[in-house]
């Protein structure tokens, strides 16, 4: 008889799922660097990396900006960062996320996040290529880009 070894072994250390889970936002701006995320989304599905995005805040670990902030998409932002569970990243994704890009801070416009606040991974381009993003998720995400923790 066969036995299914769905039990582990007292005392062993569980193992604990490792995939990145990402919230992607575009805050405003041309939609570029949404369209080329939206051909890394379909990368990862075929390549079978533990990297997925995620419908709703609730369920990530990642927020993932693309575009400048604007005055109306900022509470929107606020707000899916307050919902994310556990320890929390953010990333901006091209130079209107990283810093405001050719949009100027103006009465609609607040500018990059990057300004704002620190980002765990910052991607600039206008937009990056689809093979760059997904370089740079699979570089963060193995360890080899994160930054050293504050002291």
């Amino acid at each position: 008889m066969a036995y299914l070894h769905l039990f582990w072994p007292e005392g062993t250390v569980l193992p604990r799922p490792r995939a990145l889970d990402i919230f992607h936002i575009e805050t405003g701006g041309c939609t570029g660097c949404a369209l080329e995320l939206r051909a890394v989304s379909r990368a990862l599905v075929a390549a079978s990396i533990d990297i997925r995005f995620v419908t709703t805040p609730r369920q990530a670990g990642m927020l993932l900006l693309t575009g400048s902030l604007t005055m109306a998409m900022a509470p929107v932002v606020e707000l899916a960062w307050q919902a994310m569970p556990g320890p929390r990243l953010l990333g901006a994704l091209g130079d209107c996320a990283v810093d405001g890009g050719l949009f100027v801070p103006g009465y609609a416009v607040l500018g990059g996040v990057g300004e704002r606040a620190r980002a765990s991974l910052s991607l600039p381009g206008c937009p990056p290529a689809p093979a760059t993003i997904l370089d740079a998720l699979v570089r963060w995400r193995m360890g080899e880009d994160r930054p050293a923790p504050p002291e």
